[in-house]
C-alpha cells in the first residue's frame, strides 16, 4: 500500500466515524426537543447546576440560564447544528473541528446542567469528538488520523471487555435477570419489543448470558481476518441495532457503532506487509 493510500485510508475511516456520531446527536437533538416538557421545572430532566457547589468558573446567572428549559433547548439546538455541520461537510477538516466542538461543549454544559438523560452511547460519541478535537491540533493530516483512529479503537476495545468483566461479576446478570429487571422499567420497558421479550424469560435468560460472553470476548476480533472481523462487527452492530429498537434509544445504535471503523482500520494495519 502507497503513503498515499495510507493517507486515504485513515482520511475516509476518520470521516466515518464522525458521520453516524453527527446523525446520533442529531436524532438525540430532537429527542430532547420533542419532550420539552421533561426539562420544565416539574419535569425529571430539569437543571440542577445552581444546586451544585461547582464548577465555580460558570456565573450564578448562567447557571440559572443553563438550568432553565430555554438553556436546555439551546444546547440541544447547538449539538443538532454541530452534528449537521458535519453530515454536510464531513470531509472538510474545519467543519469537522467546529462541528465536534459545538457538540463536546453542548454535552458537557449538559452534564454539568443535569446528571440524568444520557447513556453508554453518548459518553462514547462525546469520547470520540473529544478525540478528533484533541488530534486536530497535531500538523500533518495524515499523523493526526492515525493518532485519532488508534484512541477510538482503545477506547472501543477498553469499554466493551470493561463492560463484560462487570457483567461478569455481577450476580444480577449471572443470574440470567438482569435484561428482565432493566425491561420492567418504565423508562426501558415500553416498546412493543420489550413486551413481547417480557414473555419469555427463557429467551432473556439467554440473551443477557449471551451479551456477558461477547463483550467479554470482544479483544479476540483483532485476531480474526479483516473479512471475518467485518462479519462479526455487523453482529455486534445488529446488537446495539437491537437495543436501541427494544428499550427505545434511537441514538444508541449510532454513536457505537461509529467506533468499529477503528476497530477495522487497526486490523487492516495489522494485516499488511511489514514496512507498509
Amino acid at each position: 500500500m502507497t503513503p498515499e493510500n495510507h493517507a486515504l485510508l485513515s482520511s475516509t475511516l476518520a470521516g466515518k466515524i464522525l458521520l453516524p456520531v453527527a446523525i446520533g446527536q442529531v436524532l438525540g437533538g430532537l429527542e430532547s426537543l420533542c419532550s420539552a416538557q421533561e426539562y420544565e421545572p416539574s419535569g425529571y430532566l430539569r437543571g440542577h447546576s445552581r444546586l451544585q457547589p461547582g464548577p465555580r468558573a460558570l456565573p450564578q446567572r448562567f447557571r440559572r440560564f443553563l438550568d432553565s428549559a430555554t438553556g436546555a433547548k439551546v444546547l440541544n439546538c447547538a449539538s443538532i447544528a454541530g452534528g449537521l455541520l458535519i453530515l454536510g461537510r464531513r470531509h472538510d477538516r474545519a467543519a469537522q473541528v467546529a462541528g465536534a466542538a459545538l457538540m463536546v461543549a453542548s454535552n458537557k454544559l449538559s452534564e454539568i446542567r443535569t446528571p440524568y438523560g444520557r447513556d453508554g452511547a453518548d459518553q462514547m460519541a462525546a469520547v470520540i469528538l473529544s478525540y478528533r478535537l484533541a488530534t486536530a491540533l497535531i500538523p500533518d493530516r495524515e499523523v493526526a488520523d492515525d493518532v485519532f483512529l488508534r484512541a477510538v479503537n482503545l477506547q472501543t476495545c477498553v469499554s466493551y471487555l470493561a463492560s463484560g468483566a462487570a457483567k461478569a461479576i455481577s450476580s444480577t446478570w449471572l443470574s440470567g435477570e438482569a435484561l428482565g429487571m432493566v425491561l420492567q422499567t418504565n423508562s426501558y420497558g415500553q416498546s412493543f419489543a420489550a413486551r413481547q421479550l417480557l414473555k419469555h424469560p427463557r429467551l432473556m435468560r439467554l440473551l443477557t448470558w449471551t451479551t456477558i460472553g461477547w463483550e467479554s470476548a470482544f479483544p479476540v476480533v483483532y485476531a480474526l481476518t479483516p473479512r471475518r472481523a467485518d462479519q462479526a462487527l455487523i453482529l455486534v452492530k445488529l446488537f446495539h441495532f437491537g437495543v436501541a429498537l427494544t428499550m427505545g434509544l434511537p441514538r444508541f445504535f449510532w454513536g457505537f457503532s461509529a467506533s468499529h471503523h477503528a476497530v477495522v482500520y487497526v486490523i487492516q494495519k495489522r494485516c499488511l506487509p511489514r514496512g507498509n
